[in-house]
């Protein structure tokens, strides 16, 4: 079997994990996150893209102090100078840096508002006003060494593995030094292992490419200019800025935009941080900003030429910080480029380093706010493939291995037989899942867990933010007029764009109709990192390409299905992207449980991302299409005439109650369609090599019509009550077919 050629390429057979959808009233709705698009990262319009990452995030952020913003997220300063930013002021204003009278900088003799160059030059003095600052501050402490270099260039792009798509107006660029402190634990560990060829901590950098640096030659023509610095890696930079020179709501909003990109780029495109800061000016206004897997919050706006002392702290701090405050992650640093020139890295576990040889999934790490999840084939030091998977969960959400070592509880508790039969259940299940090896809360700080909120805003008081609009108000079609595109949920991504996409551009999404979250809420998803690894690598049934090595690991799940349904769970998040065929071990293998819940259980989540891949039809419209058929008694058609003449008009007869809906929950049918729908996928999105079907012109039609992407698709309803395949598919795939057809109506 191979891929159809129906589609456009072959990226286009990929597809993820689907949404999970919640069980308990008031049901979880489906919100996509469009930044999880495959497209968004191909599509060749930067503009276009900024617009979806936006239209993606919360209309509403939370705005604190500045205070605030300085005790609960600025770098802290050493020790020794956090008293001493007064001092570090006198200095400035006794060497003209700063002058009194005035209340200007030296560098900023007019407003930027009354400049006449573009912004780059406008703002071009802050980076040497930066280096006064730092300088004076070495007047008090000869020793101080910056791990940070402010750069305003509004003309440098950074690059990286997906090219330099946005020049931010400035950033910060981290030393090497900075970085191989950051590493050291790694390698310390590493050698304890017995891991060969460990890189020292200074060949470790986070740089472009692992070339050897050639001797300078000084040119004997003096009239030559001197050239650019090559352009840093992405990896490298962090608290990106933006910069205007008026501040009318246009300019605003685009420095929002644009700073919202590159610091949305910095945490996608770089699996060692765990958040970013960014400033933005506006003439002569200054607001700092802080965007982690949780929440986005921005400060009110101080007066940078002013306000001497605040600007001073900022940059001071942002100077003087180490990679870790700076939202860098310790625990995972850069550790080559493999032949492909592809980043790798080194990822710690419970003191153990297992070392990245592929990614397998992360398309969910390009949504600003959500889990973020990151999934590598990796190689521990005895050389074993191992399946790594990196997350931030919410608070209030068990870790996975507990969920696995839940269901295995029940399940083997919920057979009534002999104690043969009940560890034959147990060892039945334990057969057909993902094996959890080794797992851990990442901690950065010392023993505390790392967490959005009590570590990284350092336990802020999210009550105490006030509610402000994120940009200004913009029109937009109603949601059901929209087409949402693929979207892709935050536990698992996998490689897949649409089939039925005519356009080249991105469609916007917007939010679905009934979310519980209130539309003027902060964002404030309190998250906690997460890793586990697993002991099998297998296959999934997306890459698979032996139909009859997926029939046999379709079997072994719904077997697997059946025991776990009865032990009063479903998995709700059944997809091609989790469902593995395991060929060393011949059988099929279910994956993902972090949505996996116990039917009686209470709790529920205000928003989940979703894609209506491979949800149930129920699931979709989040309401049951297929109620019990039982048999009621018959009534005399006279009955409510008779009612009518002897009470008069009433609303109703006091004898007729009307039932109301049950609130909609997932159930373990919803988990068997789902595998319904990933067989339905499996033989549309794929080929007989040795027979190939004719009608492709139908086959592509009931691919588009079936898999198109919106929530609001009947077509799929109509299709589960009544799948007509027609003859667009292989002759070898007819008994398949009839399985499939007849499946609904068991």
């Amino acid at each position: 079997m191979e891929p159809s050629k129906d589609t456009t390429s072959t990226e286009q057979l990929r597809a993820s994990t689907p949404p999970p959808s919640s069980v308990q009233p008031p049901e979880t709705p489906a919100r996509l996150k469009t930044a999880s698009l495959p497209r968004f990262r191909t599509d060749p319009s930067l503009q276009s893209k900024r617009k979806v990452l936006v239209e993606g995030l919360p209309k509403f952020i939370g705005e604190i102090s500045v205070d605030d913003y300085f005790k609960h997220v600025l770098p802290p300063l050493p020790i020794h100078l956090e008293n001493k930013v007064g001092e570090v002021c006198k200095i400035l204003n006794q060497n003209g840096t700063y002058n009194t009278t005035t209340h200007r900088w030296r560098q900023f003799r007019q407003d930027p508002k009354d400049q006449s160059p573009d912004e780059p030059k406008v703002f071009l003095p802050l980076a040497e006003l930066f280096d006064a600052i730092v300088q004076a501050a070495q007047q008090l402490d000869p020793q101080l060494e910056p791990n940070f270099k402010l750069v305003v260039d509004g003309y440098v792009a950074p690059i990286s593995e997906r090219g330099n798509d946005s020049r931010p107006d400035g950033f910060f660029k981290i030393t090497d030094k900075a970085l191989s402190e950051m590493r050291k634990k790694c390698e310390v560990l590493m050698k304890k292992e017995g891991w060969e060829d460990v890189p020292r901590a200074s060949e470790a950098t986070h740089g472009t490419t692992n070339e050897p640096k050639k001797s300078l030659q000084l040119s004997t023509n003096t009239s030559e200019k001197p050239k650019r610095p090559p352009p840093p890696p992405v990896y490298e930079i962090t608290a990106p800025q933006e910069f205007k020179k008026k501040s009318f709501t246009q300019q605003v909003d685009d420095d929002i935009v644009k700073l919202m990109w590159n610091m949305s780029r910095i945490l996608a495109l770089d699996p060692c941080r765990r958040f970013t800061l960014g400033f933005t000016i506006e003439d002569r206004s200054f607001r700092l900003w802080v965007l982690n897997r949780g929440t986005l919050l921005r400060t009110e706006a101080f007066d940078f030429i002013k306000d001497q002392r605040s600007l001073v702290t900022v940059l001071l701090s942002f100077a003087l910080s180490s990679a870790e405050n700076m939202g860098w992650d310790p625990t995972i640093t850069f550790s080559h480029r493999d032949s492909e020139n592809r980043r790798q890295y080194d990822i710690i576990v419970n003191e153990r380093v297992y070392k990245t040889v592929t990614t397998l999934s992360d398309y969910s790490a390009d949504n600003p706010l959500g889990r973020a999840t990151r999934v590598w084939k990796v190689q521990d030091a005895q050389g074993n493939t191992r399946v790594l998977k990196d997350l931030w969960l919410e608070h209030d959400r068990l870790e996975e291995h507990k969920i696995y070592e839940n269901i295995l509880k029940d399940v083997e508790n919920s057979n009534s037989a002999t104690p043969e039969s009940k560890a034959d259940a147990r060892k039945a299940v334990v057969d057909r899942l993902l094996t959890p090896l080794e797992h851990c809360r990442v901690k950065v700080s010392g023993t505390a867990d790392d967490d959005t909120n009590l570590v990284i805003l350092r336990g802020y008081d999210m009550n105490k933010a006030r509610t402000v609009v994120l940009m200004s108000p913009s029109q937009s079609n109603p949601p059901e007029k929209q087409s949402f595109g693929f979207s892709f949920p935050d536990d698992q991504d996998a490689k897949l764009i649409t089939p039925a996409s005519q356009d080249s551009g991105l469609q916007v999404p917007r939010r679905v109709v009934h979310n519980s979250l209130q539309e003027t809420e902060i964002p404030n998803d309190q998250r906690y990192h997460y890793r586990i690894v697993f002991q099998e690598y297998a296959t999934t049934i997306y890459d698979e390409r032996n139909l009859v090595n997926i029939l046999k690991a379709i079997a072994d799940v719904l077997f697997a299905l059946d025991l776990i349904h009865s032990a009063g769970w479903v998995h709700r998040d059944i997809s091609g992207g989790n469902l593995y065929y395991h060929e060393e071990r011949k059988t099929g293998l279910i994956g993902d449980l972090e949505y996996a819940k116990k039917v009686d259980t209470q709790s529920h989540h205000n928003v989940r991302t979703g894609t209506p891949y491979f949800m149930a039809s129920e699931a979709l419209s989040n309401e049951y299409s297929f109620y019990p058929i039982t048999p009621k008694p018959p009534r005399d058609p006279l009955h409510f005439v008779r009612s009518y003449e002897l009470h008069g008009p009433r609303k109703s007869p006091l004898d007729v109650v009307i039932p109301e809906d049950p609130p909609f929950n997932h159930n373990a049918l919803h988990d068997i369609e789902s595998v319904w729908w990933v067989l339905v996928y499996t033989i549309l999105f794929n080929e007989d090599a040795a027979g190939p079907s004719q009608n492709t012109s139908a086959r592509q039609h009931l691919m588009n019509k079936l898999f198109d992407g919106q929530l609001n698709n009947n077509s799929r309803l109509l299709f589960l009550r009544n799948p007509q395949f027609g003859t667009c598919l292989p002759s070898s795939f007819s008994l398949l077919v009839l399985a499939l057809r007849d499946m609904p109506n068991i």
